[in-house]
């Protein structure tokens, strides 16, 4: 037999392949519900489960060498692929339709230029209000600092 590995890399390389394998449905499901919708958080979501992906592909051709370097590298591949807060896109898909990713909403493609630029300008806007209130506070400890003085 060419390949004579161990019970446990077995194990790893069975969980490994998994977590591949679902990272990669995951992230085709992403791509296919942006390019319905538009959302950019499907997009970031895309990306995420492609570095994902790598990650834990390389991990896969490590654990016959190095078991828990390799697991480790798997495990940080799943970890890298947690979705963060999306928006809502299913209201009264079954549960087929959503785990293959088909939407209630599909826009045309003006439609998703509008929200982008939408998103994009709400993005702007938050970093803004942010750079604003960090220097709110800093003006702000400053005053304090010379109030001690």
């Amino acid at each position: 037999m060419a390949f004579d590995y161990d019970t446990l890399t077995l194990i790893y390389l069975g969980i490994g392949v998994f977590a591949y394998f679902s990272i990669l449905f995951l992230t085709f499901r992403d791509m296919r519900i942006f390019r319905r919708t538009g959302y950019i958080s499907y997009r970031k979501g895309a990306f995420k489960g492609i570095i994902a992906s790598s990650l834990v592909l390389v991990g896969l051709f490590l654990i016959p060498t190095m078991n828990l370097l390799g697991l480790a590298l798997v495990f940080l591949g799943v970890m890298v692929n947690q979705k963060g807060a999306r928006e809502k896109v299913f209201t009264t898909a079954n549960t087929l339709n959503r785990f293959i990713g088909q939407t209630d909403i599909v826009l045309t493609n003006e439609e998703k230029k509008a929200l982008y630029e939408q998103q994009v300008a709400e993005k702007k806007q938050m970093e803004k209000e942010k750079e604003k209130n960090e220097r709110r506070e800093k003006i702000k400890e400053q005053r304090e600092e010379k109030e001690e003085e």
